[in-house]
């Protein structure tokens, strides 16, 4: 299951450090109404950089995680991101909703169809 996609552990570490910074930056530019959706975004963001960079393949810096391990990891961030809007209670906030709901199922997509194979590639 963790092996089979089409993704590349190179591009899926690229798009990790994309998908973080969206996360940190996207309340601000976006004007997130709710400042616990603010707060869940970034704090998400960091976590999810400091994931990416601590993975065991090209894109990692400290190399700590084994992709399989990384894998799991972004299934319940992702469906963490989906669920969120409604236990931290900021689902009124439209775009924040909208927001966690699009970044949460299309990082879902992304986990789906990557491969969580260690990557000694310097290139994606």
């Amino acid at each position: 299951m963790l092996s089979k996609g089409p993704v590349s552990p190179a591009l899926h570490g690229l798009l990790d450090y994309v998908f973080g910074v969206v996360l940190v930056l996207a309340p601000f530019v976006l004007g997130f109404d709710d400042d616990t959706a603010t707060a869940v975004a970034v704090v998400a963001g960091i976590a999810e950089l400091i994931v990416a960079a601590t993975t065991a393949w090209s894109r990692g810096i400290i190399k700590l995680i084994p992709p399989a391990v990384h894998g799991v990891i972004d299934y319940v961030f992702t469906v963490a991101l989906i669920v969120a809007p409604f236990i931290f209670g900021f689902s009124e906030d439209g775009r924040a909703l909208t927001f966690f709901l699009v970044l949460g199922i299309g990082g879902l997509l992304l986990v789906a169809a990557t491969r969580f194979v260690p990557d000694e590639s310097k290139s994606t």
